[in-house]
């Protein structure tokens, strides 16, 4: 699982590596369980599901670099052609903007651009790597104010894989105008909740504004609304439970299969866990300033601070702080089961750690 940022806005050991096509990656093992995947350029996007994770890399060599992971099983597989993944030279970017996996699925964002950026939502399995499937026609946006169509918001767990479409609009605009009535500014619209099964997309839920995907876990699907409202809907997309927030008050949120776990910043900056059953909240504890919840597993929530990971232990307050190199301005991180994946840079190099989560400890 995994939770997108808010939108608009001792010695190792180097391994043989079991792989196919990954000659850019290696992994590494170290003291206990964990295990390192180092990569030509740093991770772009991140995202884990069970013992396997999804790295994306920035553009090296001409090209970027998509990689499953299984640290446990010491295999690194690359997905899609090499023609899939080319670098251009595209003046305001290009590579992997969004990633997410569940079992042996991937689905990614590919993205380039100039003043406008085109972006497309592709998906693979790990069983047939070179053999990838486009879901979505290119989505057209300015990158100077955002206005026009994007996809995004990827987040796979277990047999679940889902993605949004969505319009930026600006109200007053002579050009691209709002539907009526929208606040004046900068608004999404037509937003769209989509799954993938079977390497084709399904629609779930259709809405005139925002629904955004925060976040999924055992079957189910976190998502924002325009109002600033979480909703929790099932696999099917329909309506289990709306938890009331005002708008601007949640700042992330993540989720497992018995928890909620909401950034709020409407009395101070808190950590709040709600019961994903009876609604009710738990607990709450303050919060650092600046954080980023990245995901929450069995009562460990993680989350990223500037050169940092945090696993805060929700039952008493505990963490565990890993700091990340300099060149490191925000790691990417999740939890899993299996244990806890971040990435990290080393010079122009990129890292992907694993450490076992019973190899997690407390201070």
């Amino acid at each position: 699982m995994k939770m997108l940022l808010p939108r608009l806005v001792p010695a190792l050991i180097v391994i043989a590596t079991l792989s196919v096509g990954a000659a850019a990656a290696r992994s590494t093992s170290g003291a206990g369980g964990i295990r390192t995947l180092r990569t030509a350029g740093g991770a772009t996007a991140l995202a884990a599901d069970g013992s396997r994770a999804a790295v994306a890399t920035a553009c090296g060599a001409h090209v970027f670099e998509l990689f499953a992971w299984n640290p446990v099983r010491r295999l690194v597989v690359s997905m899609a052609h090499r023609r899939e993944r080319e670098c251009n030279g595209a003046s305001t970017g290009e590579g992997i903007s969004d990633v997410g996996i569940a079992g042996q699925h991937l689905a990614w964002v590919r993205f380039a651009g100039g003043n406008f950026r085109e972006a497309w939502l592709v998906t693979g399995t790990v069983g047939k790597p070179q053999s990838t499937t486009r879901l979505t026609e290119a989505k057209i946006h300015s990158t100077g104010d955002d206005v026009g169509d994007w996809v995004g918001n990827v987040h796979g767990d277990g047999s679940l894989l889902v993605f949004n479409t969505w319009s930026v609009c600006e109200t007053p605009s002579e050009y691209d105008p709002c539907p009526e009535p929208t606040p004046p500014g900068y608004n999404i619209h037509n937003e769209s909740l989509w799954r993938i099964v079977g390497g084709r997309k399904r629609l779930l839920v259709a809405s005139p504004d925002e629904l955004a995907v925060l976040s999924v876990a055992a079957g189910r699907i976190l998502v924002q609304r325009a109002d600033g409202s979480l909703e929790l809907r099932r696999a099917d997309g329909t309506l289990v439970r709306a938890f009331p927030f005002g708008p601007n008050e949640v700042r992330g949120a993540v989720l497992d299969a018995s928890e909620l776990v909401v950034l709020d910043r409407a009395s101070g900056l808190h950590w709040r866990l709600y019961d994903t059953v009876s609604g009710v909240q738990k607990r709450a504890l303050r919060a650092t300033a600046g954080a980023i919840p990245a995901d929450v597993e069995r009562g460990l929530l993680v989350y990223m601070v500037v050169r940092a990971v945090h696993v805060l232990r929700l039952a008493d307050g505990r963490q565990r702080t890993l700091t990340t190199p300099r060149g490191t301005e925000y790691p990417l991180a999740q939890i899993e089961p299996s244990g806890l994946f971040y990435s990290y840079q080393v010079r122009r190099e990129g890292r992907v750690r694993f450490i076992p989560f019973n190899e997690i400890r407390f201070r």
